[in-house]
């Protein structure tokens, strides 16, 4: 199954044909001419995360933040772009459409599945990019909505303020998208029985399955784990019993999180199985391991570990 080429590899593919051609690839590479990275122009609308102020140390509670998207009628996204105040402490943010006055209360898990708020996208390191859904597909905003988040804030040992900001492109009046783009996470679940990895554990496995009980159209996968994430990979497996790999990401990087998007879209018919499965490395060969001699367990932090595979994806 054919994913699209990756911004990265793109520019690897071209700076080596210019190498052949005795050009240095550095002086070929342009600057973005604008932060906002969708089709040339300014969102049409623009989210301003509350500020908030970061503390040089210290463990932070995830923020849940809540903002009246006052649209006077329904609007379907069909790109989105995250801005972070400062990278340095934005570890990530998910974001959903929920109504205004509902399912608003309490910290979001984001190992679950609540049908009373429907994802939206996030920001994780690696996105620089404005998310583009594809074509005939959106996020339906209907009037009355808010936009829920949950923000993920870490200190680095130097007090700052973060202020991001939120880009929304939508749909033309005459032009509406008639599928809905969707985001199904497919976790053991975070919490700390969940996930329990040995110490000093190189290859520990982890796997994670979900049955699509209605027939689907498969579009992007985006894998999820913490420092200790080594390689996560997804495949279905069929109602007759044969399987199909949808993804591996052989060399994952918490620094490098894009969503993967389908050249072609996956048909995934009804009483299948998706299945993911994942590496952690807790040894003292990976650098980004706090402590390799204790166990690490599942949790919200950064030090602790998460293990989700997101499946998006439209009806048929």
């Amino acid at each position: 199954m054919k994913i699209k080429t990756t911004l990265t590899a793109a520019v690897a593919i071209a700076a080596s044909g210019l190498a052949h051609a005795g050009v240095d690839p550095l002086t070929e590479v342009q600057p973005p001419q604008s932060e906002w990275m969708h089709d040339g122009t300014a969102p049409d609308h623009i989210v301003e995360v509350p500020s908030f102020q970061v503390p040089a140390t210290g463990v932070i509670d995830y923020i849940n933040s809540v903002i009246p998207l006052e649209f006077e009628e329904e609007r379907w996204v069909k790109a989105v772009q995250f801005i972070p105040g400062d990278k340095r402490v934005l570890h990530h943010l998910l974001s959903y459409v929920v109504e205004d006055t509902a399912n608003n209360e309490g910290m979001i898990d984001e190992a679950v599945n609540d049908p009373r708020r429907e994802f939206l996208e996030g920001y994780a390191p690696g996105k620089e990019y404005a998310t583009e859904f594809p074509e005939n597909t959106g996020i339906k905003v209907p009037t009355g909505s808010a936009l829920r988040m949950s923000i993920h804030y870490t200190s680095f040992g130097q007090e700052t303020v973060d202020n991001t900001r939120v880009g929304l492109w939508f749909a033309d009046e005459n032009d509406q998208p008639e599928l809905e783009y969707r985001t199904h996470s497919v976790s053991p679940g975070n919490r700390t029985e969940n996930i329990v990895i040995p110490p000093g554990a190189m290859n520990h496995e982890m796997a994670a399955t979900h049955v699509f009980e209605n027939d689907i159209l498969l579009r992007g996968f985006r894998a999820h784990m913490h420092y200790r994430g080594k390689a996560m990979a997804a495949r279905v497996i069929y109602p007759d019993n044969t399987s199909e790999e949808i993804i591996n990401v052989a060399d994952y990087n918490f620094a490098w999180q894009p969503t993967y998007q389908m050249e072609e879209p996956m048909v995934i018919p009804a009483g299948s199985r998706v299945v993911v499965e994942g590496l952690f490395d807790n040894s003292e060969y990976n650098l980004g391991v706090p402590d390799p001699t204790v166990p690490a367990l599942g949790g919200l932090q950064s030090w602790e570990e998460m293990f989700i595979g997101y499946f998006s994806y439209t009806d048929m």
